[in-house]
């Protein structure tokens, strides 16, 4: 078994780990085609008692449709990475043994399937680097410190994000840098805003988990420079401009994330004029309504001033109060029928 790898419980098991390894976001998508085709040669021939397989290289070779190379290099990556594990090398029927029956026959390799260990996300770390350098190196370290040497807590790491297959660039978490999670309620006025609420939206929407964040905030782009939030896009999966409600059953159940990307597309195509450009959001259209309450309540405050001015104007001139009321009452029969 590798360092740091149990055997799976399940295929799916060691087909996420490996969609979720850092090396394997880093190669393009024909290497992640074939390593991915591999693995699931492996899997569909595995026995799922003790989750071993034994394909051989005719078999991988015509379930990848690549070289005997090829699959080599794979192999020796999956074992790498901890995907697989070797039980048997496989040996040529010149080296293995005489069966019952007198002759020597091919011996395939066993591999085993496996998925990191809960276990090995925990590491040991002292005191986390201070960024960009500066005056710990020369600071003399006493005894309220935390030395590596000494330092027998385990920390856990940080919070793992789902990363799609839309993007070749890694995007595994920074040490000691939390992820950021972004107001629901709260436009965005850079990049790095954009992305922490696309960030945001990927965590909340779970159909958009095969996509990566970088995905979703190009996806949105537009949107965001429009004065969209989190809430408003989130609400725009779930609802059409007209107050009814999308079917539920509208995502489709895949992990690719070029689909997922024209499921968002779609949603949010509904949201748009005919000139493409996006329609007011639902926070926008609710700052809108409370601007114009205002607007009538300060309209309202101000006619009530100007009432009681003339009023007192009048009374200060030696009207009775029966005509200024009158007056008054006539005023604001006019204004109602305006």
């Amino acid at each position: 078994m590798p360092k740091g790898s149990v055997r799976a419980a399940h295929g799916r098991q060691s087909m996420k780990a490996l969609l979720h390894h850092e090396a394997f976001a880093a190669r393009n998508r024909n290497g992640q085609a074939t390593i991915m085709a591999v693995l699931s040669a492996l899997t569909e021939r595995a026995d799922y008692d003790t989750m071993t397989t034994r394909p051989g290289w005719d078999a991988l070779i015509t379930a990848t449709g690549t070289s005997r190379t090829t699959v080599a290099r794979v192999l020796r990556l999956l074992l790498a990475w901890g995907i697989i594990g070797r039980v048997a090398a496989g040996r040529q029927a010149k080296y293995a043994a005489t069966g019952p029956d007198g002759d020597r026959i091919n011996e395939a390799a066993v591999y085993v399937l496996c998925t990191p260990s809960p276990l090995a996300l925990v590491h040991k770390v002292g005191t986390p680097p201070a960024l960009g350098g500066s005056h710990l190196k020369k600071k003399k370290l006493t005894h309220t410190r935390a030395r590596e040497n000494n330092f027998t807590k385990d920390v856990a790491s940080p919070r793992l994000i789902v990363d799609g297959g839309a993007s070749a660039a890694p995007a595994a978490q920074v040490p000691w840098r939390p992820e950021i999670q972004w107001p629901s309620h709260r436009t965005t006025s850079r990049r790095i805003q954009r992305v922490a609420a696309a960030a945001e939206i990927r965590n909340r929407s779970f159909p958009l988990r095969c996509m990566t964040t970088k995905d979703v905030a190009s996806t949105c782009r537009d949107f965001f420079l429009a004065g969209w939030t989190v809430a408003d896009l989130l609400h725009a999966l779930d609802w059409k401009p007209d107050g009814t409600a999308w079917p539920h059953s509208g995502a489709p159940d895949t992990k690719d994330a070029w689909r997922m990307r024209g499921w968002l597309r779609h949603r949010l195509g509904a949201w748009r004029t005919e000139a493409a450009e996006p329609l007011r959001s639902r926070d926008q259209q609710a700052a809108a309504r409370q601007a114009e309450q205002r607007r009538q309540q300060e309209t309202e405050s101000r006619r009530v001033l100007e009432r009681q001015a003339e009023r007192a104007a009048r009374l200060s001139e030696g009207a009775s109060p029966a005509k200024v009321t009158a007056l008054a009452q006539i005023r604001a029969i006019f204004d109602a029928s305006r």
